[in-house]
């Protein structure tokens, strides 16, 4: 391991450590052990993150030369007295050097130096600490993404174990005589396309394996353990708490506070250019056979164009450093406004994924086995066992979609970011398949797509 990569991954556990102690006050997502082995595999092997410190590392390797003196000068020139060649003959005859080294005035190499490392704090801060929140949070998703993709596989299952159930119901009745052929061959009909539905469905389970294999760095066939299924946690820190941890861990902000930093610096620079440099000479003159002879000077730079050079720069840095503080009060109410945003929705997706397993699940369940109990005795027909059946089925599916649309928002929230979740708007699922698609799916499994509530 080289030692620009132990650097690397040197800053980038600083940079883990600093954003989980601001973090720790309040998070929105849950502790899992094994996701969070997998984000900190990703944090290390992630070329986004690789890249980011590799960018931080070169603006800290500006610093040393931002506080280090100009390059010195070394000339050399031969005087001659006289058209023919008088070295050691004339006294106005020599060959000389001369070594000339530039000082600027005290104090701004200090601030150079500084400011390059407030710069080198602000992309460390900023850069760095907002690819390490990106990786997270698509790592998170995706996780949840694989979850779902499980979840619905595994509904698919049971899916197929009720329909077995009810073909052994309506073939029995038919023995009997009591049944119809078309319901025999409409229930052996259901069952075919559960096939079909779990092949799509497999299929995303291999797919939704793969994207978090990319995220992670990990080759992409490699199997993926997960701790825990798809539950429903209600379970929400206050919003106050949620806006401090956002604020804390924001990126952006951090950036700012830097980059303010070394605006000042910059200010102060640029007023101390209004002061001259000097450059200070010795050398010395060869003359042959006569004496050697030596020089020294000191040379003082003229501000005397201050007007349109140093006035102009100080203003250019003034106007910057106003921008900074500008843009703390800007980021500071869009990192607020996408967190209630995201903290909303979280909210509504919670109600939802409540309503539907307190109130539609257990109606649908109840309806279902009316249905079949009422089938048995013949007083409904096998038509209303069938709806009944897919609407149960394609109801538990938006109920785990929902439960995966929450724990995405939550992911959402900890990322504190200031763009709309997946580059979407707030009614939709951030990042990865939209609920609608997945419900779609789900529905076809059951039998009949399932509408949005």
């Amino acid at each position: 391991m080289t030692t620009r990569t132990i650097a690397g991954l040197i800053l980038l556990a600083a940079v883990a450590s600093a954003g989980a102690l601001r973090a720790e006050a309040a998070r929105a997502t849950f502790a899992d052990e094994r996701l969070e082995a997998l984000v900190s595999e990703a944090l290390l092997k992630n070329p986004d993150v690789a890249a980011a410190v590799a960018t931080s590392e070169a603006a800290g390797f500006r610093v040393a030369p931002a506080r280090t003196l100009p390059d010195p000068f070394l000339s050399f020139n031969y005087q001659n007295d006289g058209t023919a060649i008088s070295l050691g003959e004339r006294d106005m005859t020599f060959l000389g050097g001369m070594f000339s080294q530039t000082l600027p005035w005290p104090g701004k190499l200090r601030l150079a130096g500084e400011e390059a490392r407030q710069r080198a704090e602000e992309v460390r801060a900023g850069t760095v600490g907002r690819t390490r929140l990106a990786v997270e949070a698509r790592v998170r998703r995706a996780y949840y993404e694989y979850l779902l993709a499980q979840a619905l596989l595994d509904l698919i299952e049971d899916r197929s174990r009720s329909w077995r159930e009810t073909s052994a119901i309506v073939r029995e009745r038919y023995a009997v005589g009591f049944g119809v052929q078309q319901d025999v061959l409409r229930s052996q009909v259901e069952i075919l396309r559960l096939d079909e539905a779990r092949a799509d469905e497999a299929a995303q389970v291999a797919n939704s394996r793969t994207e978090l294999n990319r995220m992670i760095g990990r080759p992409q066939g490699s199997a993926i353990e997960t701790a825990q299924r798809l539950d429903f946690r209600p379970e929400v820190p206050d919003l106050e708490s949620l806006l401090r941890a956002a604020r804390d861990k924001s990126p952006e902000l951090a950036a700012l506070e830097r980059g303010i930093e070394a605006g000042r610096l910059r200010v102060s620079l640029a007023r101390k250019d209004f002061l001259p440099d000097f450059t200070a000479s010795a050398g010395p003159m060869y003359r042959g056979s006569l004496d050697p002879m030596w020089q020294v000077g000191l040379g003082i730079t003229l501000p005397i164009y201050a007007g349109s050079r140093q006035r102009p720069r100080l203003n250019a840095a003034g106007a910057e450093l106003r921008s900074d503080e500008a843009r703390v009060s800007s980021v500071e109410l869009e990192l607020e406004f996408r967190t209630r945003e995201r903290y909303e929705t979280l909210n509504a997706a919670l109600k939802v994924a409540k309503l539907y397993r307190d109130g539609v699940l257990p109606v649908d369940q109840l309806s279902l086995e009316s249905a079949v109990a009422s089938y048995r005795t013949g007083k409904v027909p096998f038509v209303t066992v069938l709806e009944a059946l897919n609407t149960l089925y394609a109801d538990r599916a938006i109920y785990l979609t929902r439960v995966a649309e929450a724990e995405r928002w939550r992911v959402s929230i900890d990322e504190a970011d200031l763009q709309p979740a997946g580059g979407m708007s707030a009614g939709a699922a951030p990042s990865g398949p939209s609920p609608g698609a997945s419900v779609t799916n789900a529905g076809s499994a059951m039998g009949s797509p399932a509408p949005m509530r």
